[in-house]
């Protein structure tokens, strides 16, 4: 491998070096490297990784615990917010109900086998896409507390729900954002289960 690549790619990943010693430290890294204010790549790895921290940081605020990471949600909100960028109907439709495949948000954790055979349990959804400097992850934490009317900033600040999962992609949910460079498709799950 060439200096400039090497060079290259510490510039696009993160710092290999230690192991960061909690969650703070990692999101630390997130926002000196920029993920926050970078749309997501095809993969959304460090995109799901920073609207992770930014949620849990405005849960901080307000003296509420963060959500835990749950695969289950993750998987789901992942493969949602790839078919809702592949789809781009969220211009005309409901984001949170798949037109083409009928899926919901419960028929989607479900499917990842999120909390099975619960005594009580509840989810929600969040989604978000942007473009034209729209469709990074602080953009997207910003509309859904800050901004939107629609019930965002109450799921995300729920001190009944303890789980979620993210996911993120580059490129719009709606066709109005085709063939920006720069738009990124968020969702995020939430949950609770209790056995």
């Amino acid at each position: 491998m060439s200096l400039a690549a090497a060079s290259l790619l510490s510039t696009v990943l993160l710092p290999v070096t230690a192991t960061p010693s909690s969650a703070q430290d990692t999101c630390a890294q997130l926002e000196r490297s920029g993920y926050y204010d970078k749309p997501p790549t095809e993969t959304g790895t460090y995109s799901s990784a920073s609207v992770r921290c930014l949620i849990n940081a405005e849960r901080a605020k307000r003296g509420l615990p963060a959500y835990k990471d749950n695969s289950a949600l993750s998987a789901a909100a992942s493969k949602h917010a790839r078919a809702s960028r592949d789809g781009k109907w969220w211009g005309y439709a409901n984001s949170h109900v798949n037109p083409f495949t009928g899926s919901t948000i419960g028929s989607r954790i479900t499917a990842e086998n999120y909390c099975p055979n619960p005594t009580y349990w509840r989810y929600a959804e969040v989604t978000y896409n942007g473009w034209g400097g729209g469709g990074t992850p602080r953009s997207a934490v910003h509309w859904w507390v800050n901004v939107s009317t629609y019930g965002h900033r109450q799921i995300i600040l729920d001190p009944g729900l303890t789980d979620f999962g993210v996911g993120s992609i580059a490129g719009a949910a709606d066709a109005a954002g085709a063939g920006k460079t720069d738009a990124g498709t968020y969702v995020v799950d939430f949950g609770v289960c209790r056995r």
